[in-house]
């Protein structure tokens, strides 16, 4: 099975949360939000998704694997030693090579908030009691007056990785063609490895176990919530694509429906595209109850393109069997 590319797009709903603030103000902790005609909803940055999933890699692995940036920013740019610069890519600066950068093989989409923020949010007033400085009043409480926006909502968000491009890295080569007066020096890109084929599976099975168990986003002290995916998509294609993340367009009338057609439509011109297991197309799919009001409907559809449907940390196992890893 040729397998040149991962893509997933997957709905998680949250408990009354924050997960990734705005600007703000000094006593204000907003959320992030997009505007959609006319109406608010909020969004997690895909910068901070980015992180969430470097986290939990770094809980999995040795700490010389996963490097911290320093105070400029910069990491280590050791591709054969790092599994995040490897996975997640760098701008650094390296001795005697200069200035350095790694395309990220991941490519993480923001996940975007489906429900509209005056549906949902609501703003939870908090103080911070601490006690006085020792010059100060002996013993005496003070307290900083914080507002926090939160909100219930039903996030989409997805990602893509390009398998060729783990663990290597792209290198100019030059090529002679034809020969005698007719010979010409043609530069080309190549891929050089800088592991090996079981490293490689490692750190992408890595990444897979990350999403379904990604935790560290912000505020969690106060405000648990779970944020990996309730209804998922995981499509191992031939190609590298980003279709599958047009898959899951969800309506909202007081509950969340999802559009079969639009659902249906994406996966026939992903045919061509999937690879596929013992004849069938290596796509794989996980829902959790409730998550969505047609929930049947959805699971028709995906039956007819012979897709079988289970929960988000099985189809994430099937996949990872598929692959290898």
């Amino acid at each position: 099975m040729d397998v040149k590319a991962i893509s997933m797009v997957w709905l998680s709903r949250t408990g009354l949360t924050n997960l990734n603030a705005g600007e703000g103000g000094s006593n204000l902790v907003d959320l992030k939000k997009y505007r959609w005609a006319g109406r608010e909803y909020p969004y997690v940055s895909g910068q901070a998704m980015r992180f969430y999933l470097k986290e939990a890699i770094r809980r999995e692995v040795r700490p010389e694997e996963a490097c911290v940036a320093d105070e400029q920013g910069e990491t280590c740019g050791r591709i054969a030693e790092c599994v995040l610069c490897d996975l997640f890519g760098f701008m650094t600066t390296l001795p005697e090579v200069g200035a350095v950068v790694r395309v990220s093989p991941v490519k993480v989409s923001p996940a975007m908030g489906l429900i509209p923020l005056e549906e949902t949010m609501t703003v939870d007033f908090l103080t911070r009691r601490h006690r006085g400085a020792i010059q100060e009043e002996a013993g005496a409480i003070r307290g900083d007056i914080v507002n926090v926006e939160m909100a219930v909502n039903l996030y989409k968000a997805g990602l893509a990785v390009d398998l060729r491009r783990v663990g290597r890295e792209e290198e100019l080569v030059e090529v002679e063609k034809g020969r005698g007066k007719k010979a010409q020096t043609v530069r080309g890109v190549s891929l050089k490895d800088y592991v090996d084929e079981a490293e490689r599976r490692r750190r992408i099975r890595l990444l897979l176990d990350a999403v379904q168990d990604f935790s560290d986003y912000s505020k969690q002290a106060r405000l648990l919530t779970d944020f990996t995916p309730d209804l998922l998509l995981v499509a191992l294609q031939a190609n590298y694509s980003h279709r599958l993340q047009k898959a899951l367009e969800i309506r909202w009338d007081g509950a969340a429906t999802l559009d079969t057609a639009r659902l249906d439509q994406v996966l026939r011109e992903l045919q061509e595209d999937v690879a596929k297991v013992d004849e069938r197309p290596a796509v794989f799919a996980g829902i959790l109850e409730g998550v969505i009001a047609n929930g049947e409907a959805v699971r028709e559809t995906l039956a007819r393109h012979g897709i079988e449907v289970v929960t988000p940390r099985e189809a994430i196992a099937r996949a990872k069997a598929a692959l290898g890893v």
